[in-house]
């Protein structure tokens, strides 16, 4: 179906790769391991998750977008073959209880 692949170093996470099977695609199972891996990062003490995606994977930027995450700067050259990559940031929020939860959809 999918899979993502992060790292964490406390108080920062990064999403290396997010991936689901075309036949899964728009089916909410990228929001699925999106929303896991964000638990368990947050529970893990991380506080702001980073990634990266191509400036022109239009579909990859509206759903990071629509998951709380903002373009931060243009990593120019990123990629092979020399294409740029929009950096990409949420913060975990943090609830009242002391533990926390993601933003909102």
């Amino acid at each position: 179906m999918g899979f993502l692949i992060s790292e964490e170093n406390p108080p920062l996470g990064h999403i290396i790769t997010l991936d689901v099977a075309e036949p899964y695609r728009r089916k909410g199972v990228g929001t699925l391991l999106l929303r896991e891996s964000e638990e368990h990062l947050r529970f893990r003490g991380v506080r702001t998750v980073l990634l990266e995606t191509a400036t022109t994977n239009e579909a990859g930027i509206a759903f990071w977008e629509r998951h709380g995450y903002r373009r931060e700067a243009v990593l120019k050259k990123y990629y092979a073959g020399g294409l740029d990559a929009f950096e990409m940031r949420k913060r975990l929020a943090v609830n009242a209880a002391g533990g926390s939860s993601a933003g909102k959809d």
